[in-house]
């Protein structure tokens, strides 16, 4: 499903070996992203968020469920971590074997072991598993600045899939990155069948999705890691 061009994995040598990040466009063959954004649109998510200093997993029944009294302490909640720089709110989907064959598809094709010796070649780093998970966020929801270190998890360098269709920067959900102070640098607007690559110590953001977002940001995201 997934396969580089030669050119594909110069250039994705070339960028990550001097900027640290890099963007490849039509990763996919045209049916294989199609089939894969109309898997993301009817999957099935759970949103995560930071809440009172914990991440949580709550499901959409439980968010349907609270009254509009408890909403409204739950987001305030929420968007005052999130002024602080703290926190996220975002939809996921664990890839595992209950996901549709697209999602799977994909899984086995990011860990082809020829595209994990790629990796480890960049890296410098002996690249054992790629994580995936699918994302959406939809207005409102938004990821702070961070790393993605994780030691215990081997994390070498994090990835995106973009499957939203004809998304206008206006609407957020940039994936942003920045110097470690602070200071905006890179930004990619979310583009249908484009793979984004970084490592793992960049400071990165996915900004606001702004309310007249006309659709869902949709992407597959995840690791290539050192351990299982």
């Amino acid at each position: 499903m997934l396969q580089l061009t030669q050119h594909q994995q110069a250039s994705l040598k070339q960028q990550l070996t001097s900027d640290g990040f890099a963007r490849i466009d039509n990763i996919l063959a045209d049916s294989d992203a199609e089939q894969l954004h109309q898997c993301l649109l009817g999957l099935d998510y759970n949103t995560a968020l930071f809440h009172q200093n914990t991440v949580k997993t709550v499901s959409d029944q439980q968010l349907a469920a609270l009254t509009p009294q408890e909403r409204q302490v739950l987001f305030e909640d929420i968007y005052s971590d999130a002024a602080r720089g703290l926190g996220f709110m975002y939809c996921r989907h664990s890839v595992g074997a209950h996901s549709p064959s697209a999602l799977n598809q994909l899984y086995q094709s990011l860990n082809n072991p020829a595209l994990q010796q790629l990796i480890s070649e960049i890296s410098g780093e002996q690249i054992i598993h790629t994580s995936a998970q699918a994302t959406r966020y939809i207005s409102g929801q938004y990821l702070t600045r961070h790393t993605d270190v994780v030691e215990s998890e081997g994390r070498v360098y994090a990835y995106v899939l973009g499957v939203s269709k004809n998304w206008h920067p206006d609407w957020g959900g940039l994936l942003q990155l920045f110097e470690r102070d602070g200071t905006p640098t890179t930004s990619y607007a979310p583009r249908f069948n484009s793979l984004v690559v970084f490592d793992v110590k960049k400071v990165h953001s996915v900004t606001y999705v702004a309310p007249y977002a006309k659709g869902p940001r949709l992407s597959v995201t995840g690791w290539f890691r050192t351990k299982t």
